[in-house]
């Protein structure tokens, strides 16, 4: 609006209101006079011009933001009145009673609470209340290294030959599992620490509990430490096999508690699938490197030597003829989907001791398929979705070993 427009508007409101003034009820006559402010006002804005009020706003902008950093000045100051650093807040606590510690402050506590019973974990004369604090010990380790920096800090400490060690050459079967757990969770997934377990033998001694132990929660947990060691690690899957461990595999397949074979089953399962990955390697140098470094380490072969092809497809053979026996033993289900999951992964492999076994395996894979796709199973509604899955596997079984070829002539 023009300031003369708004001149005249202000003329019509004021002429207005007086010729009215005698007949309107007087809280109209409040609003009018209002009103009127109102537009008074807007008239005097636009009575200045545009740079007089842009730099009125630009004060008024700028002791706002003078106010805001003063308040933030006096915040940033309560804020740092309140926190301390690490060492002030540590002697604060400790002054009350309550001690704070760093992952690093603890891994050095437990190690120094172990080497007091070190000589009694190594000549088996701890009391019961030693066993306890150790096992509680070797828990708590295992739970800080989870963490990918403590596991380094931990095998820097030499924790695996001050820790390790000693408990998986000791003879208490409890404190031997917890240390297992323990170097497993230290290894996986860490090349640095892999490398040191590596350097301190340690292959060779998961390996030897394993043909020597019987307790069953031993070695389980050791395959689960051997498999965290070996796995994406071809040197150390070399020192795997230079000391017998595919034969080791394939004994165990013959007989020995179903938990440890199906460990055995997944782990050499892992390490076909990774010697299948390399194709997806997209980089050619790195593609290289890698070749050549799980061709020092021939598993495909040695698989073959040690006949532990022959030694897994007689196992499903007689593990689907003792499911049809049973007739649904639920809590067989995982070590059937394991068998089959293992049998298809390797074909590529054992295509040659299969075929020679084909007639023997179809037949009863056959059986096994039609006895749960024609029987109404009596099983709960939760593991109806798993027999399902499990059908669906042993179908895709039956077809990659139909698709051997026979021997040519």
């Amino acid at each position: 609006m023009d300031n003369e427009d708004v001149d005249e508007k202000e003329s019509e409101i004021a002429n207005s209101s007086r010729s009215n003034s005698l007949t309107l009820h007087p809280d109209k006559v409040v609003a009018n006079a209002q009103a009127a402010a109102a537009i008074a006002q807007k008239s005097y804005l636009f009575s200045h011009q545009i740079k007089d009020l842009k730099a009125r706003l630009m004060k008024i902008m700028s002791d706002e933001a003078e106010a805001a950093a003063e308040l933030n000045d006096e915040h940033a100051q309560q804020v740092k009145q309140k926190f301390r650093d690490y060492e002030t807040l540590k002697k604060e606590f400790q002054a009350m009673d309550i001690d704070i510690t760093t992952d690093s402050e603890l891994l050095t506590n437990y190690f120094q609470k172990f080497q007091t019973h070190r000589n009694g974990v190594a000549m088996g004369t701890l009391t019961v209340l030693e066993v306890e604090e150790i096992l509680n010990i070797l828990y708590n380790l295992e739970y800080l290294l989870h963490h990918v920096d403590n596991a380094k800090v931990f095998a820097d400490m030499q924790g695996m030959s001050k820790i390790v060690s000693p408990c998986l050459n000791g003879t208490n079967s409890e404190i031997k599992a917890e240390a297992l757990r323990l170097l497993g969770a230290a290894v996986q997934s860490n090349p640095k620490v892999q490398l040191e377990a590596l350097q301190n033998d340690f292959v060779q001694k998961l390996l030897h509990i394993l043909v020597t132990n019987t307790k069953m929660e031993v070695r389980s947990r050791c395959l689960f430490a051997l498999s965290a060691l070996i796995r994406q690690f071809p040197a150390a899957q070399k020192v795997w096999i230079d000391h017998g461990g595919v034969e080791i595999f394939g004994k165990i397949l013959l007989d020995d508690q179903l938990q440890v074979q199906m460990k055995v089953m997944k782990l050499i399962n892992d390490l076909i699938i990774e010697r299948q990955n390399l194709q997806e390697v997209a980089d050619t140098e790195q593609l290289k490197v890698k070749t050549e470094a799980y061709a020092v380490a021939n598993i495909e072969q040695k698989l073959l030597t040690y006949d532990y092809c022959k030694h897994l497809s007689n196992l499903l053979a007689k593990t689907f003829k003792d499911e049809l026996n049973n007739q649904y033993r639920t809590d067989n289900y995982e070590f059937l989907e394991t068998i089959s999951e293992s049998m298809i992964t390797i074909v590529p492999v054992c295509k040659d001791q299969f075929r020679e076994n084909k007639d023997a395996l179809l037949p009863v894979i056959q059986r096994l398929l039609n006895f749960y796709q024609n029987s109404e199973p009596v099983v709960e509604q939760d593991e109806n979705e798993v027999l399902n899955n499990l059908v669906l596997l042993i179908e895709k079984l039956q077809t990659v070993v139909s698709e051997i070829p026979h021997d040519e002539l």
